[in-house]
């Protein structure tokens, strides 16, 4: 055997090493083929995923909160979702064919699809796998957390007519958005402050606490002054009390003055001596107590008719009557009040009852008449620590915290009423008199601002409380921007003044909260506007007495004052959006938002509709549905 061909093949183990090599190269292409081809496979399941995830979530994401209806996708939602899954997986893609992709409703308000590739294979081919089938499914729909939002809302002057109109629009908008995907285990609380220079709080603010505003203030007003005027009417033993001035006859004998005899007056026309009695006649004569004065007498020779020869003559004279003061007429003067001028100062008032909502009588009027006011509920700001130098706000100042909780004890925690009814202008801090009865100062106070609260639709329509709410906002007076952010941050604090309802949901669950600033105008305070800051060129209270005399100047204060709050409100984790009506983004409220994609520019009132629904779109939460 050993010398046959056979046992020397036997013999030779360097051949079986090729003949070995030789039968595994089969199973080896396939272990190897098959991970090549799976790798291959398993990228081109990812691109499929992602390309069908991303379809569905840009067709969800368009869809808003529109609801679809008999279980169709619109034209324009499969064209984006078509758009998105060509961008993400190419035809052709790892050498694919019969790409398919479709979308389908899977509830009113979810998408979903379904998208499937032929991938051909590589060195798989040997065992006669010459491609695989590979299919996805993908699914989305938005939803809320929970979620605060407080609308921060510019009402002044400019935004009357159409521009009040969209606001309305687009805050309808923004509520249906999101209402349409809220989901009943979540919580969605919306809150609105409309402001201008001022901001009407105080009914919330009383509601929470009355303490909360101080029960005395001291306001720019005015007093009147008056002087004691006599009546001329004291009397004195002598003083002639009454006086009447007569014309008669005369008796014969000063003793008969006053007689009713009437023979006593007839006198002997012949007798030189009557003549000349009448005429010494003139003199001062006591009649009955009173004095009668009697002077130019004259004689009548032929006064008294039907006597014939023995005709008689008279005597007549100018009387007056006089009475004097007897002592029981003796009586002191009697004083009047007359108005003099008028003090323009500050007066400190009791605002304890007028802060409750009772009708309170100040002697304000013209010339010290009463004056009936009831409380706005616009406040005046609380204490500032004004800066010594520059106009950027100081740190620390009550005014300027968010979270600071009023302490009865120290007023400068606390909120003031607002009293335009009591308050004048002047022209400066110092005390002024006079007889002018200067204007009141100018104000408006706008709607009251409403805290964080659930609106629940009513049967799949509105909350009519919320749209009769939005529907009576109105536009008037100056621009405040750092009134408005302010409130919109104590609101919507979790660690302020209403924390014991802002903290956290009753779900247990944690709180997305948002602050929406809309604005169509600059910082215009107004220099000769009472607002929330008061009267700025007689207060004093938040920059001394300079003298402000335009917009720019107050702007230049209350724009740091904005930054300020903005940046507070953010450092809480609260997300800013802010949106511009009608103008472009400037330094101030672009850097108030969360960043630069969150500040919006609407030039039109359909833009800020759909300003406002893309920001409900972007505070819901967009999520693939595993």
């Amino acid at each position: 055997m050993s010398g046959t061909f056979l046992g020397r093949l036997l013999k030779d183990t360097r051949a079986n090493t090729l003949a070995i090599g030789a039968a595994s190269v089969i199973p080896l292409i396939g272990v190897v083929g098959g991970g090549v081809d799976a790798s291959r496979m398993y990228l081109a399941k990812s691109r499929l995923q992602q390309a069908c995830d991303s379809a569905t979530l840009a067709a969800r994401k368009q869809l808003g909160a529109d609801a679809l209806e008999n279980g169709e996708i619109p034209a324009s939602i499969q064209n984006t979702a078509n758009n998105f899954f060509d961008a993400n997986f190419a035809d052709g893609m790892y050498g694919s064919s019969e790409l398919e992709f479709e979308l389908a409703a899977g509830s009113t308000t979810r998408i979903d699809g379904t998208a499937s590739v032929e991938v051909p294979t590589t060195l798989m081919t040997v065992f006669g796998i010459e491609e695989a089938t590979l299919n996805v499914e993908c699914s989305a729909e938005l939803n809320l957390p929970n979620i605060d939002v407080m609308l921060v809302l510019d009402v002044s002057g400019s935004m009357g007519g159409s521009r009040i109109a969209g606001l309305k629009n687009a805050v309808f908008a923004f509520y249906d958005e999101v209402m349409a995907v809220k989901p009943d285990e979540a919580q969605l609380r919306i809150g609105v402050v409309p402001y201008n220079a001022a901001v009407n709080v105080g009914g919330e603010l009383v509601a929470a606490d009355p303490d909360f505003i101080a029960d005395s203030h001291t306001y720019q007003s005015r007093e009147a002054l008056f002087r004691q005027v006599s009546n001329e009417d004291g009397v004195d033993e002598g003083d002639e009390l009454s006086s009447v001035d007569t014309v008669e006859l005369l008796p014969r004998n000063p003793v008969q003055l006053g007689s009713t005899n009437q023979a006593q007056y007839h006198w002997n026309k012949n007798s030189n001596t009557h003549r000349n009695n009448c005429r010494d006649y003139a003199g001062t004569y006591n009649v009955n107590g009173v004095t009668w004065i009697i002077s130019s007498p004259t004689w009548l020779a032929n006064y008294w008719t039907g006597y014939g020869n023995r005709q008689k003559a008279a005597c007549r004279a100018n009387i007056r009557k006089v009475t004097y003061a007897g002592p029981g007429d003796v009586r002191p003067p009697t004083y009047r009040r007359e108005f003099d001028r008028y003090e323009y100062k500050p007066i400190t008032f009791d605002t304890s009852a007028f802060k409750e909502g009772e009708t309170v009588g100040t002697p304000t009027g013209t010339q010290g008449a009463t004056v009936n006011s009831t409380w706005n509920g616009c406040i005046e700001e609380r204490g500032a620590i004004v800066p010594t130098s520059g106009t950027l706000p100081v740190a620390g100042a009550p005014d300027l915290d968010i979270d600071l909780v009023p302490d009865p004890g120290d007023p400068d925690t606390q909120w003031k009423p607002h009293w335009p009814q009591i308050t004048y202008s002047r022209s400066g801090p110092a005390i002024e008199l006079s007889t002018s009865n200067r204007s009141l100062r100018s104000s408006n106070c706008p709607m009251a601002a409403v805290r964080l609260q659930e609106w629940p639709t009513n049967g799949g329509s509105r909350n009519p409380q919320f749209q009769s709410y939005i529907n009576s906002l109105s536009a008037g007076g100056n621009t405040a921007h750092d009134n408005g952010m302010l409130w919109g941050a104590r609101f919507i604090s979790p660690t302020g003044i209403f924390a014991d309802d802002n903290e956290s949901a009753a779900n247990g669950e944690p709180i997305s909260r948002h602050i929406i600033f809309m604005t169509d105008g600059l910082m215009e305070p107004g220099p000769s506007v009472y607002g929330t800051l008061g009267n700025f060129s007689i207060d004093g209270r938040f920059f001394g007495f300079g003298p402000f005399t335009n917009n720019t100047q107050l702007a230049a204060f209350q724009n740091p004052r904005l930054a300020a709050i903005c940046e507070q409100a953010k450092n809480k984790n609260i997300t800013v959006w802010t949106i511009t009506f009608g103008l472009a983004q400037n330094q101030w409220t672009r850097a108030c938002a969360t960043g630069p994609q969150r500040a919006y520019e609407a030039s039109s009132s359909a833009a800020l509709v759909a300003a406002f629904r893309q920001i409900a779109t972007s505070i819901a939460e967009l999520r693939l549905v595993q």
